[in-house]
């Protein structure tokens, strides 16, 4: 259970919280978490939920490609909540089940398009090595462009500070989502 309740338009919240919330329901349509816990810090909420609107529907990258990107992003931050709900839009997307098996349990790219090992890898160095190789940079940036190698580098960033709310806020997946799988074991 959220350790805080996720905050409304209502005399029980400070007004900043309230405009924050405003601002959200108004260019969104909803209060999807983490966007809606950040409104406790007022426009901070608004600006997240701004960022991530714009990174999921105004980049380079397509629908499919984006989806990919966020639950290699989810995968890494171990955020069940972002996960269940990504790999869903991302498959109604069309990214490819075995693209996101492979996020998933961390497996080979040698059955995904030179796209989705593309993104996988470079999520994976970014977020997981915590080292983007140099040959991987020339690749995304030789892809999508300087543009493009920042939207992918933002995107995934912001979606990790996403599963950082997620996880202080304790707010977790429902018991019947579609789960992440346990990770493996850490190398010796």
């Amino acid at each position: 259970m959220p350790i805080l309740p996720i905050p409304q338009d209502t005399d029980d919240f400070a007004e900043e919280t309230r405009a924050a919330v405003r601002h959200i329901q108004e260019t969104r349509g909803s209060m999807p978490p983490p966007s809606s816990y950040l409104t406790y810090a007022g426009k901070a909420g608004e600006l997240l939920s701004d960022l991530v609107e714009h990174l999921r529907y105004h980049t380079i990258l397509d629908d499919a490609e984006t989806e990919l990107a966020i639950c290699t992003a989810a995968r890494s931050g171990d955020a069940d909540y972002i996960w269940n709900a990504h790999v869903r839009l991302g498959l109604k997307a069309g990214t490819r089940e075995e693209a996101i098996n492979a996020v998933d349990t961390f497996g080979p790219l040698d059955e995904l398009t030179d796209d989705e090992a593309l993104i996988v890898t470079f999520g994976r160095e970014l977020l997981e090595v915590k080292k983007v190789e140099d040959s991987t940079f020339a690749a995304v940036r030789a892809r999508w462009g300087e543009k493009g190698l920042l939207e992918l580098t933002a995107l995934m960033s912001v979606y990790m500070m996403n599963a950082a709310i997620l996880r202080v806020m304790d707010h977790q997946a429902a018991p019947d989502a579609r789960h992440l799988s346990p990770r493996p074991p850490a190398a010796a």
